[in-house]
């Protein structure tokens, strides 16, 4: 009974979204450089006091005066798949929504499905079952 009760744990854990140690909304700068070190890069953004930090493999944090307020990750493994998500979200009231931009005449609309109870949306183009990328923000 014990070999099957340890393999259940892993899979559970196996299911959930690797989330990191970051508190959207609370964590400042220098607590982020703590954690993930030196960014490669830092871009300004159109938003008074905001920044973006890159880090390696596409890792980007949204900074608003000196709070983390938002990341973005690329989805890895089984993450790049539609399907997994409405999986983790499975006990979350889910929203999907059309991304609202200007799309060129040969371009697929893209959606997301939110998940504001876990602080996670992933972004998906219409007609596939991959995700592009994954935006994580205070839970609510």
């Amino acid at each position: 009974m014990r070999p099957f009760s340890i393999l259940a744990l892993i899979i559970c854990t196996a299911c959930g979204a690797n989330r990191s140690a970051t508190q959207y909304g609370t964590t400042t700068v220098n607590e982020l450089i703590l954690e993930k070190g030196q960014p490669l890069s830092v871009e300004t953004i159109p938003i008074q006091n905001g920044k973006i930090l890159l880090y390696p493999n596409n890792e980007k944090y949204q900074i608003n005066g000196d709070i983390v307020v938002n990341g973005f990750k690329d989805p890895v493994n089984d993450q790049k798949l539609l399907i997994y998500w409405k999986h983790a979200f499975k006990d979350c009231q889910t929203k999907s929504k059309k991304v609202e931009k200007d799309y060129e005449r040969h371009e697929f609309p893209e959606f997301y499905l939110t998940c504001e109870s876990e602080g996670l949306s992933v972004y998906y183009t219409e007609g596939s079952e991959y995700v592009s990328r994954i935006v994580e923000y205070a839970k609510k």
